[in-house]
C-alpha cells in the first residue's frame, strides 16, 4: 500500500521512521523528479510499494525560485 510521508511540506515523522526513510531521501527524489530544492515545495511525497518515492509539487513551487 502506498504511504504518504510528506503532506503540504510537512514530513510525517512517524511514518517516515516506520518506513526507514529520511528527509534526505525525500529531497533527493524531489530534486530528481521535479527539480525542487526544499521540502516546503512538496505537496505530497508518497512511498510506493516498489520502494520508490513519488513527488507531487505544490502548484506554486515552480514559481518559487
Amino acid at each position: 500500500v502506498p504511504t504518504v510521508i510528506v503532506e503540504n511540506g510537512q514530513p510525517l515523522v512517524e511514518r517516515m521512521r516506520w518506513a526507514r526513510v529520511g528527509e534526505d531521501d525525500v529531497l533527493e527524489a524531489a530534486r530528481r523528479q521535479q527539480g525542487l530544492e526544499r521540502i516546503d515545495q512538496i505537496k505530497y511525497a508518497v512511498l510506493e510499494r516498489s520502494g520508490g518515492i513519488s513527488i507531487i509539487a505544490k502548484p506554486s513551487a515552480s514559481k518559487e525560485t
